[in-house]
């Protein structure tokens, strides 16, 4: 055997070893854990709602026909796997409990609580880490839930980035597309499938770097106006209400706006 072979063996042998250990030692902790904060169905919630005593306003979401949609601050539809993410805090493993008279719930961060998390029925109150373990102070009901805190950024996430990332709103059709003030019938199948980077909240700048606009009608009505800017060499497709920012993928604007895209001017 030569001896560049035996030493990967070996390199490979030592990652095995360690990958055992480290999902044993996973297993061992799982196995100290208490059952989880709530013992819900993920697959029957309905209603979820999310507050901080920093942030603007509460985010609320509903599923219907099996997709997550935002009610609060804004009424669009919301990335499934966002909100799935904070329906799973209610499965998050309980280190320990103790009755909530046991501490005093203001030094904790549990009155008023920091952040507070309701899943259909189940409401939990979070509080502050403690010093050991890093672990979340969670009241439940009149009991205190010492809880790994693998969950406080997802609870913390701007509202704008759990949007549906679709420039056409998930369970919508166009009815009628405008670039330039010009109909453009055969880019509305791009315009459907167009799907964002990500989505975040428009800082309220005008609108300086636009180079096209595209006037979307829906089936239902409704109209929707983007602006396509370019901020910091990022081509961004700006809708007017709600303020948003949709960030494009190299290569798409063209594909958004055919004869009208930023490489032919």
């Amino acid at each position: 055997m030569k001896r560049a072979t035996r030493s990967n063996l070996i390199l490979l042998g030592i990652v095995a070893v360690l990958g055992i250990a480290a999902a044993l030692k996973v297993q061992r902790e799982l196995g100290q854990f208490e059952p989880p904060l709530g013992t819900l169905d993920p697959d029957t919630v309905r209603q979820v709602t999310v507050a901080c005593l920093q942030c603007p306003s509460a985010r609320r979401f509903e599923r219907t026909d099996g997709h997550w949609r935002m009610l609060e601050p804004y009424a669009l539809p919301a990335d499934d796997n966002q909100v799935d993410r904070l329906v799973a805090i209610a499965a998050s493993p309980v280190r320990s409990r103790r009755p909530l008279a046991s501490l005093d719930a203001a030094k904790i961060g549990l009155d008023p609580p920091l952040m507070t998390l309701a899943i259909d029925a189940l409401q939990l109150r979070i509080g502050r880490t403690d010093a050991l373990n890093g672990d979340r102070y969670i009241a439940v009901g009149d009991t205190i839930a010492m809880v790994p805190d693998r969950f406080s950024p997802f609870l913390l996430a701007a509202p704008a980035g759990e949007l549906d990332r679709h420039l056409v709103p998930r369970g919508s059709t166009l009815a009628s597309l405008r670039v330039d003030g010009v109909e453009r019938p055969e880019l509305a199948v791009a315009w459907m499938q167009a799907e964002a980077s990500r989505v975040a909240a428009s800082a309220g700048q005008k609108s300086a770097g636009t180079f096209a606009t595209a006037e979307l009608r829906l089936r239902d009505g409704s109209d929707i106006r983007y602006a396509i800017v370019l901020d910091a060499d990022t081509a961004i497709a700006r809708r007017d209400q709600p303020a948003l920012d949709f960030a494009l993928a190299p290569g798409q604007v063209q594909l958004l706006l055919g004869d009208a895209g930023v490489g032919s001017r």
